[in-house]
């Protein structure tokens, strides 16, 4: 770092914008916390003799996504604090990686749902896949990802700002934002949905087994689908409101002049939960079913019933 951008990175603390000091940090925390902690799912799902199961594949998907995310961090931490100065291509880029991950986190979590539900309730639907389709399943993720990428890292471009160059959403025509915006939500929620009912239902039908009964297995069901509200729904309510700004724009100017303030003061922070999102999917994927990874080899093929049914 030059002297004249630790310059501009004091003047930015200084001049009182805590916002962007307080979405640093706490990103910052997210990939201390976060990465080490999937790089450690990553090892301990490749230790295992073999990873046929595809909660275990779908853990592991879920892991590298988070890590893809997560390492990206730093870039996003020094563009807040000290602008946007690596160029129009790595904005791209770098956004690509962020959406990219995040379109497949959540798809997959979304998948764990569904393929829970099925492989539970209808176990002989979910046979007909076969180890074919399971292996198919993956990069069809991935490639669906990569094109629901598309519209966001499309609009992304370098624009010069009151504090600076940055690297965010730039569209010439107010419909393609809301387009963008629009797409972003829909897509979204319909995914987080589907992970809600999925779960509701597979929670309501097996509530009675044995697996179930227990606290553990319902806080952690329960712990999961909160997560999800919680860190999600907040980046999905700015861009309500910056797409409700925007239509407002001529017909209320007053009223869209104060959702596009509250968008901009509220839109780092709730993007930063995303990043949260990735940081404790370790803990709730994966550390929370390390002793039945870790049971004696008589209990193994137990174990992985265990865990096929629960996760």
């Amino acid at each position: 770092m030059t002297m004249d951008q630790l310059n501009i990175s004091i003047s930015n603390i200084t001049s009182g914008n805590l916002g962007n000091v307080v979405s640093s940090t706490l990103m910052g925390l997210c990939c201390l916390v976060g990465l080490p902690a999937n790089i450690a799912v990553v090892v301990v799902i490749l230790r295992q003799a073999k990873i046929d199961n595809i909660t275990l594949k779908l853990m592991l998907n879920l892991a590298c996504s988070d890590i893809l995310c997560l390492a990206s961090l730093p870039v996003w931490i020094y563009s807040l604090l000290c602008g946007w100065n690596l160029g129009r291509g790595l904005c791209k880029f770098f956004s690509f990686t962020v959406y990219c991950s995040l379109y497949i986190n959540i798809k997959t979590v979304t998948m764990m749902s569904v393929q829970r539900y099925v492989s539970v309730l209808y176990p002989h639907q979910w046979a007909r896949l076969g180890r074919r389709g399971e292996q198919v399943l993956l990069p069809a993720l991935w490639g669906l990802a990569c094109i629901l990428t598309g519209p966001s890292v499309a609009t992304r471009n370098t624009v010069v700002t009151s504090s600076g160059l940055s690297c965010q959403r730039h569209t010439e025509l107010d419909w393609e934002r809301v387009a963008v915006l629009l797409f972003e939500t829909l897509v979204g929620f319909l995914l987080g949905f589907i992970l809600v009912t999925f779960y509701f239902l597979l929670h309501k039908r097996v509530n009675q087994t044995a697996l179930f009964s227990t606290q553990r297995m319902t806080r952690l069901v329960t712990g999961i689908t909160v997560t999800f509200i919680i860190l999600w729904v907040p980046g999905h309510v700015v861009n309500i409101v910056d797409i409700s700004a925007t239509l407002l724009k001529y017909s209320h100017p007053v009223t869209s002049a104060k959702l596009e303030t509250f968008g901009e003061l509220t839109r780092d922070f709730a993007k930063c939960l995303t990043f949260v999102n990735s940081c404790v999917d370790p803990f709730l994927y994966a550390f929370a079913f390390q002793r039945i990874w870790q049971r004696r080899p008589d209990k193994r093929e137990r174990a992985d019933t265990a865990i096929q049914t629960c996760v």
